[in-house]
C-alpha cells in the first residue's frame, strides 16, 4: 500500500544483491560513523517507481542485523492541501495558472514547512504528514519517525530553484534517479488512471503537468553524492562511480587553486628558472588564471541561467558580494 493504493511490484534479485543492498551497507556504515540520526535524500522525476523502492529499502534493512534499520518517507505529504491550490494561483508567462491545474509542480509545496521538519528530525522524533491518493488529499502527522536511518524520496529535494535550494542541505547523502522520459510517459498515465481518471484525463495531465515535472528534474536537479539509472523494463542500474562528494569540502572546489606543481617537467622549470633569478610562475600563473575563469564562468552561468540567486552563490560558495558583482555584470 503507497498512498493509499496497493501496488504489485517486483525486482530482479540482480539488482536486489548487487545494488540495493550494498547501497544499504555503505549507507549504515555511514550512520554508525556519524553516530547520529542520518537523513538520505532520494530525488528522482515522477514515474521511477520511487516510493516502492523506498519501502523495498526498508523491508531489506530489517533482513540483516548488520544493517542500520531505514525508515522510509516521502515528500509528497508536504503538498499544500487541496483547500489551497483551489484558491491560489501562480503565474507563468505572464498569465495567472491555478495551483490546482498543476498539482505536483515544485510551487504547490510548503518548503517552509519542508525545512521546519528537516530541522526537528534532525534531534527529535517527529510525526510525518503523508498524502493519500485514494482522497486526493493530505493527512496530517500520521507518521512516527523513530529510525536513526531515514530515505526522504521526492522529486525536488535537489532542486537548483528558489527556496528548494535550501531543503538539500539537510541530506547526509543524496541519490538520484535518472530516466529517459519517453519510458516515463506510459508509466504516468497508467498512475492517474489507478487514481481514478479517465484515459483520455490521464493524457492531459500528463502533457500538462507530468511531463513538464519530468523535464524539469531532469534539468534542474543538483548533481547527487550517486546516481542511479532506470531502465526501460523498470530496473535500475549504478550510472559511474559513486564520488564520495560528503567526505571532502565542497567550497574548497571554489577557493582560488593553489598551484604549486612539484616533481613535474613545469615545477623543474620553475625551480631553475628562480635559482637563476628569474620571476618563476609563468606557467602557475597561466594555469591559476585559467582556473580562475573557469570558476568565474561556472558562477556566472547559475545566475544567468537562473538556476541560482545572487544571494544563493553568496551563501553556497567562497566569494565575495564585490567579487560576485563583477562576474555577473
Amino acid at each position: 500500500m503507497i498512498n493509499g493504493l496497493a501496488h504489485k511490484v517486483q525486482y530482479n534479485q540482480a539488482t536486489i544483491d548487487n545494488l540495493f543492498l550494498p547501497f544499504l551497507r555503505r549507507m549504515s556504515k555511514m550512520q554508525q560513523k556519524l553516530g547520529r540520526r542520518m537523513i538520505i535524500f532520494l530525488a528522482a522525476p515522477p514515474g521511477v517507481g520511487k516510493s516502492t523502492l523506498t519501502l523495498l529499502l526498508e523491508q531489506l534493512s530489517n533482513t540483516d542485523e548488520e544493517l542500520v534499520p531505514l525508515q522510509a518517507l516521502g515528500l509528497d505529504g508536504f503538498h499544500y492541501p487541496n483547500t489551497y491550490l483551489n484558491t491560489h494561483s501562480v503565474e507563468r508567462e505572464g498569465k495567472l495558472i491555478p495551483m490546482s491545474s498543476i498539482k505536483g509542480s515544485p510551487e504547490t509545496f510548503s518548503v517552509d514547512k519542508l525545512i521546519g521538519k528537516l530541522t526537528d528530525i534532525r534531534k527529535n522524533d517527529v510525526r510525518w504528514p503523508i498524502y493519500d491518493r485514494s482522497i486526493h488529499d493530505i493527512v496530517e502527522e500520521i507518521v512516527t519517525v523513530r529510525k536513526n536511518l531515514i530515505i526522504l524520496e521526492g522529486n525536488w529535494l535537489l532542486l537548483g530553484e528558489d527556496r528548494w535550494q535550501n531543503v538539500r542541505s539537510f541530506a547526509d547523502y543524496s541519490l538520484f534517479i535518472s530516466a529517459e522520459p519517453a519510458d516515463l510517459k506510459e508509466r504516468l498515465i497508467r498512475r492517474k488512471m489507478a487514481g481514478g481518471s479517465t484515459m483520455e484525463a490521464a493524457k492531459k495531465f500528463y502533457q500538462k503537468s507530468d511531463k513538464l515535472n519530468v523535464e524539469r528534474c531532469l534539468k534542474k536537479s543538483w548533481p547527487a553524492d550517486e546516481t542511479w539509472h532506470m531502465l526501460p523494463d523498470g530496473d535500475y542500474q549504478l550510472k559511474g562511480k559513486i564520488v564520495p562528494t560528503r567526505m571532502i569540502d565542497r567550497n574548497a572546489l571554489w577557493k582560488k587553486p593553489n598551484v604549486q606543481l612539484d616533481n613535474t617537467l613545469l615545477g623543474g622549470l620553475n625551480n631553475r628558472n628562480a635559482g637563476q633569478g628569474i620571476q618563476p610562475p609563468l606557467y602557475d600563473e597561466g594555469y591559476a588564471h585559467g582556473m580562475e575563469e573557469a570558476r568565474k564562468a561556472i558562477l556566472r552561468k547559475l545566475y544567468e541561467s537562473g538556476t541560482m540567486s545572487s544571494k544563493a552563490i553568496l551563501d553556497t560558495f567562497q566569494v565575495t558580494a564585490e567579487e560576485l558583482s563583477e562576474i555577473i555584470k
